[in-house]
């Protein structure tokens, strides 16, 4: 199955639900809502929302990708992101916190939703199918929601 399942969304949503507008990362620079842009702009990346160039290489697509994601499964704390969704580069400009979260819940549908050859490229790891796509997508939600505590 390449989508996120009822109990992956069902899981995230009662994580995301734990947050709040005051909650603290336990590390990193973020504040909680720009983690939630953070994270929808990696859903837009994905589907063709946010653009972004491709600079992978062999390396990237084929050794570290598997490695990190299911070798590792999970990101070092304070892993540097593409700069595309960087919140002190190329982010997208946090909108409120409500806004952002509810976005996020809504882009686990539309990602379920989107046909796999309308996925883009990652601009580090290339190539992806909706599978890789959805297990990148999972290690990122976890080492977040993580940092948040939750």
């Amino acid at each position: 199955m390449n989508n996120f399942s009822e109990h992956n969304i069902s899981e995230f949503t009662k994580r995301l639900d734990k947050l709040t507008p005051d909650t603290k990362s336990q590390w990193g620079s973020m504040n909680v809502t720009q983690m939630l842009t953070h994270m929808n702009d990696a859903f837009r990346l994905s589907l063709g929302m946010k653009e972004a160039k491709d600079k992978s290489n062999f390396f990237w697509n084929k050794i570290l990708f598997p490695l990190v994601v299911y070798g590792l499964g999970f990101f070092p704390k304070n892993s540097n992101a593409p700069v595309e969704i960087n919140q002190k580069i190329e982010g997208s400009k946090p909108r409120d916190f409500y806004t952002e979260l509810e976005f996020l819940k809504k882009m686990l549908d539309v990602f379920n939703e989107r046909e796999e050859e309308k996925l883009k490229p990652h601009p580090l790891f290339g190539k992806l199918d909706k599978k890789q796509w959805r297990d990148l997508l999972v290690i990122h939600f976890n080492h977040h929601l993580k940092q948040f505590g939750v």
